[in-house]
């Protein structure tokens, strides 16, 4: 990889560590303020609807200047954001709708660049090694960070662990944002085309649309419901963080081996074998919501997610490299970015309705039966596509 590539890497990891340490967090103590899953999934439904605007907006920044601009600014949002957080500390439920809206805006920055810029820094032939070594240095710094801030949290009493966490995060965002000042990217100096964002373009795109659509349902949705289930299950920091530390590793070394046992032409099997398996990890979720359930889920998750991420990642920007897109690939990550929220948004919105309607103590089961089987849809999708044939 190049030198390029390998400083993307480091920033990675320490936007990795940072976040590990936070933003597991930021759900539980949303959860100790408010126990309302309502309140916990509408602060996140307003990332998923203000991403994709800031994904516009990052991406028409991208095209006036390149990719580092975006992320530049995308940090010091994520700067702001514990600011606020640490500002705002016992009445952060009063400004649940903006502190939610300034975390989309800061994610959509970040990452339509880390996007574009790992288009820019890598190719064809090393961009699946890229996200395998990404995975894994990202599980490595998922493994540390919560359990880390686990202890910090309860070491200290009065919500006063919570602060300590998210200043340390303040902190190593700050280091993230000197780190970025030594990157470099050509500036790119096209017009930003606002009619590809919405249009169809090629049937191999529309077909991965569809299925980033499709994976949206699930995705992070089910990561924030997980979070909150162990801590309501627990009680405990400690326990989430170990729970995450275990789940950490086993998905580090899954990225490391995925990375070394899947070639080209082994994709679409590779792809098989997640979808299938991470089905299987909701199983017990769906029959009760315990501890031993939740540790199976997250061990089982953790072990096949990669399997079927890094084909998929990999997929999107090989895609634009066999139509000759590249020009457009600004374009193509927003449109993608906007397929990806609008299934976080259904999903996001029918919990909220489900929860506030539907009186019934299995609810939260059958929703994660639901969000459960969406990889599964999006393989039928993925399946169409040529790439696996090369």
């Amino acid at each position: 990889m190049s030198r390029k590539a390998k400083i993307l890497l480091i920033i990675s990891g320490l936007f990795t560590l940072s976040m590990g340490l936070s933003n597991v967090f930021v759900n539980i103590f949303l959860w100790k303020k408010s126990s309302d899953f309502i309140i916990i999934a509408k602060y996140n439904l307003m990332h998923y609807i203000f991403l994709p605007f800031s994904f516009l907006a990052a991406g028409w920044l991208s095209k006036k200047k390149n990719g580092v601009w975006a992320l530049r600014i995308g940090v010091v949002l994520f700067i702001l954001f514990f600011l606020l957080i640490l500002l705002f500390r016992d009445n952060v439920l009063e400004y649940i709708y903006p502190i939610g809206i300034l975390y989309g805006i800061a994610a959509g920055f970040y990452w339509l660049s880390f996007q574009v810029l790992t288009f820019d820094f890598t190719s064809t032939n090393n961009r699946d090694t890229f996200y395998g070594f990404n995975g894994c240095i990202c599980g490595v710094a998922n493994a540390i960070a919560p359990i880390t801030a686990a202890y910090i949290i309860e070491s200290n009493k009065n919500m006063m662990g919570y602060s300590i966490v998210f200043s340390i995060s303040l902190v190593l965002f700050i280091i993230l944002t000197l780190v970025s000042l030594i990157l470099r990217s050509k500036g790119y100096g096209d017009k930003f085309e606002f009619k590809r964002i919405l249009s169809k373009n090629s049937d191999e795109w529309n077909y991965l649309r569809k299925s980033i659509v499709a994976w949206g349902l699930r995705d992070v949705v089910i990561y924030f419901l997980i979070v909150i289930l162990v801590y309501k299950t627990t009680g405990s920091e400690i326990a989430l963080g170990k729970l995450t530390l275990i789940a950490s590793l086993i998905s580090s070394i899954a990225y490391v081996s995925e990375q070394k046992l899947i070639k080209p032409k082994r994709r679409l099997f590779s792809l098989h074998l997640g979808a299938v398996f991470m089905f299987i990890s909701v199983l017990g979720l769906i029959i009760n919501i315990n501890y031993a359930t939740l540790t199976a889920y997250m061990i089982l998750n953790s072990l096949f997610f990669p399997f079927f991420m890094v084909p998929v990642n990999s997929a999107a920007f090989n895609i634009l490299s066999r139509s000759h897109n590249e020009s457009m690939r600004i374009e193509y990550i927003v449109n993608r970015e906007f397929a990806l929220n609008l299934g976080r948004i259904i999903s996001t919105s029918i919990l909220i309705v489900l929860l506030t309607f539907v009186k019934n103590q299995r609810i939260l089961n059958y929703f994660l039966l639901f969000i459960g089987c969406a990889q599964l849809i999006s393989l039928y999708f993925l399946r169409k596509i040529k790439t696996w044939q090369e």
